[in-house]
């Protein structure tokens, strides 16, 4: 599959290519691309184009540490909330390079972190969203109380 290079990173991809109405996958901190292996075939059976990468720092994805270094989700836990500010530039230079012009985006635990952030810094291009098993945006404050309690201190 192809790589994309972005500055920071060279990012890997997965594309099934088609007609079809694209789908941006993005996977948790404990997985890459192969993650959604078994949601592509449904999806480009009902017509979608599928587009899965390796975020940064995962998988096949590789850092370029040359030149500007903009932010991305970081598998850093202690440092995630730093790097949120322009979480989608790999994101969006995915989707420049492709030339989507607006997509679903589906997304799961530490990749619904950046999906959300997506929407927030593009809500033109994004079609819907699903995010599931993650926290991004939770600012109540008895919900985060329980949470840190509940928590190991290294999340």
């Amino acid at each position: 599959m192809p790589y994309v290079d972005l500055p920071g990173v060279h990012l890997w991809y997965n594309d099934t290519g088609g007609t079809g109405t694209p789908v941006v996958l993005m996977h948790a901190a404990s997985g890459t691309c192969e993650s959604w292996v078994y949601q592509l075939p449904v999806f480009t059976a009902a017509g979608y184009r599928c587009i899965a990468y390796d975020r940064r720092h995962w998988g096949r994805s590789r850092p370029d540490l040359t030149g500007a270094q903009p932010g991305s989700v970081s598998d850093d836990l202690h440092g995630l909330v730093q790097h949120l500010g322009p979480v989608s530039d790999d994101l969006h230079g995915l989707v420049q390079h492709l030339g989507l012009a607006r997509f679903h985006v589906v997304a799961t635990a530490a990749g619904g972190i950046g999906g959300l952030d997506y929407a927030v810094e593009h809500p033109e291009r994004v079609r819907s969203r699903v995010v599931a098993n993650s926290i991004g945006g939770v600012q109540d404050p008895e919900y985060l109380e329980v949470q840190h309690r509940l928590r190991p201190p290294e999340i």
